[in-house]
């Protein structure tokens, strides 16, 4: 790649040093990686077309006036506008055939979730809430706005829906095992003790949405691997 070997040592190491490095060859092999994608020249002029009406393009503001003042070529503007589409064609054609398999892999951390929770730092306290919850049935909402000490408390202790693999990890174990509208007792996380209830839970389908997101997060991967080993063959090559 070109723009990457042309860099001396020095920008090398400059770029190391401030965390651009890695983010420079991302980039690089993307573009290059897509460059390669064929798009339907009816998608593709649709495309450009409303990033141009986006940026205001117009009869005043013409586009070679547009692409001289931003210091691009035609060429970037496709690779701009066309980048979203080409990654997704780019997935269908190379992914689809893993992308049941990272599916299953992932499913546990893609279903969807919404729970109620109270965070009290006091485990006395979390304990005498749960009892009120669960022998007294008071109002969980009254009481997780009233007492909870995280920002649950601004919408009643309600969180979600969310992505199971949002939440903490051993609240992601009480949540698979406890039933709709259970509340359970406080349990300790980091510095707090939580009374959690499951208000709904809904099992991820490999659905067209779910599918692209599976193919985009094996892209990512493949692009991360290129990544780790040209940083590495540079900076083993220009630091010692």
């Amino acid at each position: 790649m070109e723009s990457i070997d042309c860099l001396n040592k020095e920008s090398i190491i400059l770029l190391h040093k401030n965390n651009l490095l890695r983010p420079l060859i991302k980039s690089v092999i993307v573009k290059n990686i897509l460059s390669k994608v064929d798009v339907a020249n009816d998608l593709k002029e649709k495309l450009i077309n409303n990033f141009m009406k986006k940026v205001g393009i117009n009869e005043k503001n013409s586009l070679e006036n547009w692409l001289k003042i931003n210091c691009l070529s035609q060429t970037d503007l496709e690779n701009i506008t066309l980048k979203e589409a080409r990654q997704k064609l780019y997935c269908q054609e190379n992914f689809k055939h893993k992308v049941e398999a990272r599916f299953l892999e992932r499913k546990n951390k893609l279903d969807i979730v919404v729970y109620s929770l109270i965070r009290i730092k006091n485990f006395y306290k979390a304990k005498e809430i749960y009892l009120r919850i669960s022998d007294e049935n008071a109002d969980f909402g009254d009481l997780a706005a009233q007492y909870s000490e995280g920002i649950e408390n601004k919408s009643r202790g309600i969180v979600g829906p969310v992505p199971m693999e949002q939440a903490h990890p051993k609240l992601v174990g009480l949540l698979k095992i406890i039933k709709k509208g259970e509340t359970h007792p406080p349990i300790k996380i980091k510095d707090s003790y939580v009374v959690v209830r499951l208000e709904s839970y809904e099992p991820a389908q490999l659905n067209n949405f779910i599918r692209e997101k599976m193919g985009e997060e094996l892209f990512n991967i493949m692009v991360d691997e290129q990544v780790n080993d040209l940083s590495k063959n540079l900076l083993s090559k220009d630091l010692n």
